[in-house]
């Protein structure tokens, strides 16, 4: 092997000097630098200088020589010939706040060069170490090259005065649709919720068996169908299963359905055969991609939205609606191994954080616990999310599926007794219905939305 010769991380020492001078000649600075901080900085005394002038201009007080005697004494000079106090001076002669903007950034870009040179030399560490896991090393270098692109992402202005805000509103609500809001597929349901709204992270939770994933499958191929891209991250069900529900679901007819669980077990005739190729060849080009695979962790997710959004950009699509199914399957980070409620609001943030950086609607499934099941009312409540309450605090719409045919079909009655037929008489009622619950919704009202469902043949529709 060739001997690699020690190659100093990439910076720029007078760039780093002007952004300082540039502060202490006018410490209104300041606020035009942005998300810089200390740690995008490369020479040790800069990082410190603007830690110190950070932490002043955060307590309002101003930025310069007396201010800054706390690390003048604790760095008293820089060279034999130079003290701290002679170079602050010798910053302040060159300082120029015209251009601070621009500075700031040409920083950032330098810092990340150095965090990729970093993640590059850890990677090149564990790759060549033969104990070290492969999935293991493979997942950090996704997860740091991920960390590198989320600071990088587009950063618009932060600040606005209430004329700005107003203004851009108005001009948001005149303006024609422009693609922020996604239908849900259901028309009941866009009138309670509005549709799906890009940059938002919705949950629709739910006791296993009560339709998550049948309204989560029926309304995506739905969004499908208007043209937005979506994409599918399916944890817990193989594609064929999900294919074939998919199939039976755009086939399906009120005079005439298919059965997913006969399909999958090939007892379906030669007609019902056609019919369900028919829908394949009718709806195959849709936008709509399915991930497969358990225990992805959050960066893996971003950083395949990433891809998939730019594929379909090349395509003249958008990708618009991301479904991750479940999401007590993502695999948690490691940075509170063994603490479900930390991790599970780690995950909550990072799919939210997701929504907004990728400009697409996020919504996420979620198995409730068991509390449900030991109360005579069985309708879920937002306290039965589990493990963490920032599912409910980082989520902009919280949705519960909910089937009472299913408890009554469960339900054991004396042959002929008042309380069997009564049972009877409510089951036959509800026996295709299917409740979506709005807990929540930012935007808008909380109520109880009705859907017709086939759940053999993943069907959902609306009851109209």
């Amino acid at each position: 092997m060739l001997d690699v010769p020690h190659r100093e991380p990439p910076n720029d020492i007078e760039l780093e000097q002007a952004i300082i001078g540039a502060v202490l000649f006018d410490n209104a600075v300041m606020d035009r630098l942005g998300s810089l901080n200390p740690a995008d900085f490369y020479e040790p005394v800069h990082v410190a200088l603007f830690a110190s002038m950070r932490e002043q201009w955060s307590t309002s007080k101003a930025i310069n020589l007396a201010t800054l005697r706390g690390i003048i004494h604790e760095v008293p000079s820089i060279t034999d010939r130079l003290t701290m106090a002679d170079y602050l001076k010798r910053l302040l002669t060159f300082g120029d706040s015209r251009n601070a903007e621009a500075l700031a950034e040409t920083q950032r870009d330098y810092a990340n060069r150095r965090r990729i040179c970093e993640a590059a030399e850890n990677i090149d560490t564990l790759a060549r170490n033969p104990s070290a896991n492969l999935r293991d090393t493979l997942a950090m270098a996704v997860s740091s090259i991920d960390d590198v692109l989320a600071s990088t992402r587009t950063k618009g202005p932060t600040r606005r005065t209430a004329d700005e805000a107003f203004r851009d509103a108005l001009e948001r609500i005149a303006a024609e649709d422009d693609g922020s809001v996604i239908s849900t597929g259901f028309r009941s349901l866009d009138a309670v919720l509005g549709g799906w709204r890009r940059k938002e992270f919705s949950i629709l939770a739910g006791r296993p068996s009560m339709g998550k994933s049948t309204i989560a499958l029926s309304s995506l191929i739905a969004t499908a169908q208007t043209g937005v891209g979506v994409m599918l991250f399916s944890m817990e069900m193989p594609s064929f299963s999900l294919s074939t529900r998919i199939l039976t679901d755009l086939a399906w007819t009120p005079e005439d359905r298919i059965s997913y669980a006969d399909a999958m077990a090939k007892r379906i005739s030669a007609r019902d055969f056609e019919r369900l190729g028919r829908a394949a060849a009718h709806r195959g080009t849709i936008p709509f991609v399915v991930d497969e695979q358990r225990g992805l962790t959050m960066a893996e997710i971003a950083s395949r939205t990433r891809a998939e959004a730019q594929r379909m950009e090349r395509a003249g699509q958008r990708l618009g609606l991301v479904v991750v199914d479940h999401l007590g399957l993502i695999k948690p980070s490691g940075r509170y191994a063994g603490n479900k409620v930390q991790e599970t609001g780690e995950i909550s943030d990072a799919l939210a954080t997701l929504a907004k950086d990728q400009d697409v609607a996020v919504l996420a499934l979620q198995q409730l616990n068991r509390g449900t099941e030991s109360r005579e009312n069985k309708r879920p409540t937002l306290a039965d999310l589990r493990n963490s309450g920032d599912l409910e605090q980082d989520a902009d719409v919280v949705c519960f599926a909910y089937r009472q045919s299913y408890y009554l079909e469960r339900m054991k009655c004396d042959p002929g007794s008042q309380q069997e037929y009564q049972r009877q008489t409510d089951l036959e009622a509800c026996r295709n219905t299917l409740d979506v619950m709005v807990a929540k919704n930012r935007n808008g009202a909380t109520e109880t939305v009705t859907l017709f469902c086939d759940m053999g043949a993943n069907a959902v529709r609306d009851c109209a």
